[in-house]
């Protein structure tokens, strides 16, 4: 038989995921010669022998390729044979050149290695960093490409004898695992109380004696440290509230396994695939009755009806889910959950290094468990919400981020383009090529902390892949700290509105380039206008954005204080929708006469309260209006109170009315809040009047889009920004458009909020610099 050698260039997500292992397996089973060897764009792999071989081992790359290799590119090159008949591993290819490779993610312990940390037999008995080729951190050690232990923070752990053996073993499940370590040569762990002091034993048992008294515990992770508690003891959960001023937003919760997880929750099908796969937060509607039986804090997650779960990511976090020396195994109805929450404060960047966290925790943390590995790139969890058809992203960061998204319409990004994102749930990217990749979440541009972080970031992600842009993107807002922190980035900068980039975000997630209709509902986008934007019926493409319609604007009363206190938007919605004065509610028993006429006063004036059209704004005062959320402590506190009053109602709200045509240029709804109040009058439920709320919100906003739809000669329609991530709403208006023969386009790989808009901003900005070019 005639012997062929082929070479294999393949590029994606293949470094770090135990590729080379699986190809040289895959190669000495069929009596293949050759090599394997990761390089800057990827993996190149030459085959030599016997061609069905050859053809056997390309059919098994397709059917049965590594699980959590993905390959996106693949080029096959014939060279003339050389007469290798061995296979191997060999060393990388590194160049001065810039890297085309998917950085690899970091991956929660896998069942191997937990088997391997319950035995008291196996000699990685209860080390905390027990990892193989299949698990481990990828993402957050690494320093370079390509992926090498020794461009990686455990570059500083040489491997002892045993693990040096291992890795050499084809045969082993660790050969060639970069992340491999044990207790003789690998990262150590260290505990230190809140007055300086170390405990005697075991880190992990003064840990979990710690977490029993009802203290709080800092673990450092994968990507950044966390803040633990005792989900089952209220004076815990009280008490990490307390010192991390946090009155009410909801914290998540780690559970054991998935039947844990679905045992407290309803997940829907998809829904547990963030769940199991990549070990994300998913939010989703609680069973109240087992949250009861479990013993679950009621101040985990107050007044809103998701509970968000996630699964043990690290070895640490199984060793601390069990007693010590406990093995894995529980009653179906009584498991040990932790809360577990970044230790960060809201919108910070992930707190990572050891030198700083002690300062930055005192008085927070009772105890401090951290380990002597550096975070190269920190992370943060991922959160998704579970619903119908497709899990919603909310946050992109470990095993989820950096994500690539191929660039619409055949544009190029050549020279590449940074994209900022917004100040809020910033999330930077950069267009290289075809694509645009997308980094993990950093947070809110609120300090100097977060500026510095985010300079950071986008540098780091230029050197990572060898590149300097040639632009950079930013929101249209000038007082945006994003913005400003733009112009030392790139020698040019390109301005994008806050909606044009939402749209232009879920456009290419799509692989489209316009023109779309687009319904754009947030809280806030700096308009052309001077206004708040936040309702818009856009008709958009890559180049361009049209503002076709938007809701009824009413004055935003003293700027961002309205954000803070949603009885302000509900004192405005009420004089819109009762121009001759509304009926009596309980909600002007709770206010206070002076401080309302003075936010009349200044909304009249126009005195630091502009118009906005804001969709966010109108579920506030709702929200406020049926006594659900006077004051709001986090952002879209209001909103989710309101959206989870709507789910508890079981019998259906009855329709809303239909309300007056469209106008040109408004979406009316004033009357959609008169209805909802003088229902309160009326004596209705709060849960069937925020249902009705959403219905007939959808209704209209579908009616708008209709209406538009036809004269221009459109039929798809964009749904993005941040109200799109509430479930019910996001429902009624799919049901809507798609009644009215419309299509809609939602976002399912990337947030529909802020951290998506880097997306667009990206997108946006490459069509433009290539319409210049032209």
């Amino acid at each position: 038989m005639a012997v062929i050698r082929r070479a294999l260039h393949l590029s994606g997500v293949v470094q770090g995921v135990g590729f080379r292992p699986w190809a040289m397996r895959q190669a000495r089973a069929r009596g293949l010669g050759g090599g394997v060897q990761n390089t800057q764009d990827g993996v190149r792999v030459v085959l030599e022998g016997e061609r069905s071989s050859l053809e056997a081992w390309l059919r098994a790359l397709e059917d049965e390729p590594p699980p959590r290799a993905r390959i996106e590119a693949s080029r096959i090159v014939t060279e003339p044979p050389r007469g290798k008949r061995d296979f191997a591993v060999e060393q990388s290819e590194v160049s001065v050149r810039g890297s085309s490779t998917r950085i690899p993610p970091d991956v929660a312990i896998c069942g191997a290695c937990t088997e391997e940390l319950f035995d008291p037999a196996d000699r990685r008995y209860r080390y905390p960093f027990t990892h193989c080729a299949d698990c481990g951190p990828r993402a957050s050690v690494l320093r370079t490409l390509p992926y090498d232990r020794e461009r990686t923070s455990l570059a500083a752990f040489p491997l002892c004898d045993a693990c040096r053996e291992e890795y050499e073993d084809p045969s082993d499940r660790r050969f060639h695992a970069e992340g491999i370590a044990c207790g003789d040569c690998g990262p150590g762990l260290s505990a230190r109380s809140a007055d300086g002091s170390v405990p005697a034993g075991d880190p992990v048992e003064a840990a979990a004696a710690c977490l029993a008294a009802g203290g709080i515990v800092a673990l450092k992770g994968y990507g950044g440290f966390h803040l633990a508690v005792d989900a089952t003891r209220a004076d815990a959960v009280a008490l990490l509230r307390k010192r991390k001023e946090r009155p009410t937003k909801p914290f998540a919760v780690m559970v054991p396994d998935q039947a844990a997880a679905e045992t407290l929750v309803q997940l829907s099908a998809h829904g547990r695939t963030p769940l199991s796969s990549v070990h994300a937060v998913v939010l989703a509607p609680r069973r109240e009755a087992a949250c009861r039986a479990l013993g679950l804090a009621p101040e985990v997650a107050p007044g809103v009806e998701d509970l968000g779960l996630l699964l043990p990511v690290t070895p640490l976090h199984r060793l601390l889910l069990f007693a010590p020396g406990a093995q894995p195994g529980r009653d179906p109805a009584r498991f040990p959950a932790l809360v577990l929450t970044s230790a960060n404060r809201s919108g910070e960047p992930t707190l990572h290094e050891n030198a700083s966290v002690r300062e930055r925790l005192a008085g927070i943390a009772d105890l401090v468990v951290e380990h002597d590995r550096d975070v190269a790139r920190p992370n943060d969890d991922p959160v998704y919400r579970s619903a119908p058809g497709a899990p919603i992203p909310i946050r992109l960061s470990r095993a989820t981020a950096p994500i690539g998204i191929p660039l619409p319409d055949g544009l190029r990004a050549d020279p590449p383009i940074l994209a900022i994102g917004g100040d809020l749930k910033c999330a930077p990217a950069l267009a290289r090529g075809g694509e645009v990749l997308i980094a993990e979440h950093l947070g809110d541009l609120g300090t100097v902390a977060s500026a510095d972080a985010l300079e950071e970031r986008v540098r780091g992600l230029c050197g990572l892949f060898g590149v300097e842009a040639c632009a950079v993107a930013h929101d249209l807002h000038p007082e945006y700290l994003g913005s400003r922190i733009a112009g030392g980035l790139a020698a040019r900068r390109i301005a994008v509105q806050h909606h044009h980039a939402h749209a232009a975000s879920c456009l290419a997630e799509h692989g489209r380039s316009g023109p779309s209709l687009a319904l754009v509902l947030d809280g806030a986008g700096f308009g052309p206008d001077g206004t708040v934007w936040g309702g818009e019926l856009l008709r958009v493409g890559l180049l361009g954005c049209e503002r076709v319609a938007h809701l009824e604007r009413v004055r935003l009363p003293g700027g961002d204080a309205a954000v803070r206190e949603p009885w302000r938007m509900a004192a405005m919605w009420l004089e819109r929708a009762f121009p001759d004065g509304p009926p009596r509610l309980p909600w002007h028993a709770r206010r206070d006469a002076a401080r309302l006429g003075a936010v009349r006063a200044i909304a009249e004036r126009g005195t630091r309260s502009p118009w906005t059209s804001s969709c966010g704004r109108l579920f506030d005062a709702v929200s406020s209006l049926l006594d659900l959320c006077d004051d709001a402590s986090w952002e879209g506190e209001a909103a989710l109170r309101l959206e989870s009053a709507a789910a508890r109602e079981a019998g259906g709200a009855g329709p809303a009315a239909a309300g007056p045509p469209p106008a040109a240029g408004a979406i009316p709804v004033a009357d959609l809040v008169r209805e909802i109040v003088l229902g309160r009058v009326r004596g209705e439920a709060a849960p069937t009047l925020a249902r009705r709320f959403h219905a007939g919100l959808a209704a209209r906003l579908a009616a708008a889009a209709a209406a538009a739809a036809g004269p221009r000669g459109l039929r798809s329609v964009v749904l993005s920004g941040g109200c799109l991530q509430n479930r019910l709403l996001a429902a009624d208006l799919r049901r809507e458009l798609v009644a009215a023969g419309l299509e809609p386009l939602e976002q399912r790989r990337v947030p529909a909020n802020d951290g998506g808009l880097a997306l667009g901003q990206a997108v946006v900005a490459t069509a433009r610099n290539a319409a210049a070019t032209r």
